[in-house]
């Protein structure tokens, strides 16, 4: 497995034109609320688009889900695209754009706190925020909603595009 920084992740993703889908192997702060475990981590593998109007998802979606649907999404809120529906930079960092179809949610989630220690689901579930379904989404009707996540290059561990994994160095 080749390893590459986030300056050549920018640029590998760049140069691949339209939608991409990517595997990805992310580990993030799970926000859990104040807990005897201290701060636990989630760590997730999942397949998904960067790249991909998010408007057509949400249209696509709801016709699979047997609803006619004019959904209109809204501007980019914080910070600015260097990629359209890629990449965002904010405060000096970047971010990886994706979403998940109702049947691509994360194949594999583990926790652990931060001494590597694993944390079953079942015990920290109590501490974890709730998913959120996206409120525009469940107006127009969806039951299962297209899913938008941000992840910040420092949380990537691995990328699989275009039949390449790649570990990230930060």
């Amino acid at each position: 497995m080749k390893t590459i920084n986030q300056t050549q992740l920018v640029k590998k993703i760049s140069e691949i034109k339209g939608t991409i889908i990517c595997g990805l192997q992310t580990l993030t702060d799970s926000k859990a609320k104040v807990n005897p475990f201290g701060k636990i981590l989630k760590q997730s593998r999942f397949v998904g688009f960067c790249g991909a109007s998010y408007e057509k998802a949400v249209n696509r979606e709801a016709n699979r889900q047997g609803l006619e649907a004019d959904f209109q999404g809204g501007k980019l809120v914080w910070g600015k695209w260097l990629i359209p529906h890629k990449l965002i930079e904010h405060k000096q960092k970047l971010y990886l754009r994706c979403q998940f179809t109702p049947r691509q949610r994360p194949n594999k989630v583990i926790y652990r706190n931060e001494t590597g220690q694993f944390l079953s689901k079942e015990t920290i579930l109590p501490y974890l925020p709730p998913i959120r379904e996206s409120a525009k989404q469940q107006d127009i009707g969806l039951e299962k909603t297209i899913q938008v996540r941000t992840f910040s290059f420092d949380s990537i561990q691995k990328i699989r595009l275009q039949g390449v994994t790649y570990r990230v160095a930060a």
